[in-house]
């Protein structure tokens, strides 16, 4: 997978030599795919922050660069990187699904009783109501949501995020189920059941 990754890192032609061997050290270290295409649409990697003094020692730049390299890649090329501060972990998400947005083939959207109507819905589970939205990725083929709970900030990084590569989905049952173990710590005596919260995306 990490040949592939390079490939499609070198075709990118990043001015910046910093940035360009930061992203080729992602690449390197890149073995998780969202799709079973060849070659592949998505591809992605978790980057544990514990692991980037090491990574910095090999480019020879200090962590606190590389952490603003991470950064700066998400605000310069079409990609996703999520920042897990309390996990610390750095999910990356990119590919040719996100630099083409016409894929060689469409997409089949989930077609089951409550699958989304449109790219942005309301998850309306009292107490996360206010802020928490999930929908469908259409270029990319995917359920996500992003989980935040009521008592915090509007603009407050999702206490949940439900997003590849660690979650690829393509069913409401499936995202239900994921969000159900993803709370499940939020609730000490009696954790809300797949069933329930399938209920309030789809209500």
């Amino acid at each position: 997978m990490s040949g592939q990754a390079l490939a499609y890192v070198q075709g990118l032609h990043i001015g910046d030599e910093t940035t360009r061997q930061v992203f080729l050290l992602l690449a390197e270290h890149t073995k998780q795919t969202s799709w079973d295409e060849d070659p592949p649409l998505v591809l992605g990697l978790e980057l544990r922050d514990r692991d980037i003094p090491t990574h910095a020692a090999r480019l020879d730049i200090t962590p606190a660069e590389f952490r603003r390299q991470l950064r700066l890649l998400r605000a310069t090329i079409p990609m996703d990187v999520l920042e897990h501060q309390a996990e610390g972990v750095w999910e990356i998400v990119y590919g040719p699904s996100y630099t083409n947005p016409a894929p060689p083939r469409p997409v089949r959207r989930v077609a089951e009783p409550g699958a989304p109507a449109a790219s942005l819905e309301v998850f309306s589970m009292p107490g996360w109501d206010k802020y928490s939205t999930w929908g469908w990725e259409a270029g990319l083929g995917h359920l996500y949501a992003q989980i935040i709970h009521n008592s915090d900030d509007r603009e407050a990084e999702p206490r949940i995020w439900i997003t590849p590569p660690r979650y690829v989905l393509r069913t409401v049952d499936e995202l239900a189920a994921a969000i159900a173990e993803a709370i499940a710590p939020y609730y000490e005596r009696v954790p809300p059941p797949a069933a329930v919260i399938r209920m309030w995306l789809t209500k």
